[in-house]
């Protein structure tokens, strides 16, 4: 379903809000008034919103990783942005461009390039990260990447080494592990996992911290690479910290690109935005 029309809430521009009340009255969290009407188009085909995604942002956009079609509700969008709604166990947004529409059901949400400051509603900042992609195309295989199964030796090295991991052994995400082995074992992991938008992203890249600067990490996400192209993938994402620069600075060598600097915004009980992030 399609359609199109002014709302003063699909419409609402979020960085021209403004609050009321009586004069005097102590400041509490109010419904936001718009200052500024925008039409805005909405569907509900995740085709159609998909299609959307690559004619505002490009193909292999991160709003294309995000839209899992089983918990897609719909997307909306003006001349300049576009933003998702996904249901799951709670209601999730992500926002892109200037002006993204904002949804007041939204109990979570990330605006890339966000000028909206450090509420969205009753939403508050949480976090800053930003997505990287690249485009795969035959990639040389890497004999000293190797594909692993060892679960017990995995979850054990990721919790000395990156206990703030993404994924772990035993998502069902997760398509295969890699590493690069030396003589005390695992020195270097990376997932490749398949988000329920069928788009495949590199995850809980990891290196022991006696083998750092070495370029183990830059070759085992190589490696992965390789392996997605051996699979027939088509596009990579991966999420970073927007202050780890030094991560962002070894995915750059391996061909991605940044695409998105995110806001993470989450209301004040915690929630938490859909786990596959």
């Amino acid at each position: 379903m399609r359609c199109k029309g002014v709302s003063p809430i699909p419409g609402l521009r979020a960085d021209t809000m403004e609050t009321f009340g009586a004069p005097g009255e102590a400041s509490a969290p109010r419904r936001p008034v718009p200052s500024v009407v925008m039409s805005v188009e909405r569907t509900n085909d995740p085709v159609e919103a998909l299609g959307w995604a690559y004619e505002l942002l490009g193909a292999g956009s991160p709003a294309a990783f995000l839209l899992a079609p089983a918990r897609f509700s719909f997307a909306e969008r003006t001349t300049d942005s576009y933003a998702l709604t996904l249901s799951a166990k709670r209601v999730f947004g992500a926002g892109f461009g200037p002006h993204p529409p904002v949804r007041p059901e939204w109990e979570s949400c990330v605006i890339s390039g966000s000028t909206l400051g450090p509420r969205v509603g009753s939403l508050e900042v949480a976090d800053h990260w930003d997505f990287f992609t690249r485009a795969v195309h035959d990639e040389p295989a890497n004999g000293e990447v190797l594909e692993v199964s060892d679960d017990v030796a995995l979850t054990d090295f990721l919790r000395r080494e990156a206990p703030r991991s993404a994924v772990w052994p035993g998502n069902p995400e997760i398509v295969a592990w890699f590493a690069i082995r030396d003589e005390e074992g695992l020195a270097s992991v990376a997932a490749l996992v398949r988000w329920e938008s069928g788009y495949h992203v590199i995850s809980s890249v990891a290196t022991r911290a006696d083998a750092r600067a070495r370029g183990l990490g830059q070759r085992v996400v190589a490696g992965v690479v390789a392996a997605a192209a051996a699979r027939r993938v088509s596009w990579l994402g991966l999420g970073v910290g927007h202050d780890n620069l030094g991560a962002q600075r070894l995915y750059e060598r391996v061909g991605f690109i940044r695409r998105a600097d995110f806001t993470v915004y989450r209301s004040a009980r915690g929630a938490a935005e859909p786990a596959h992030l």
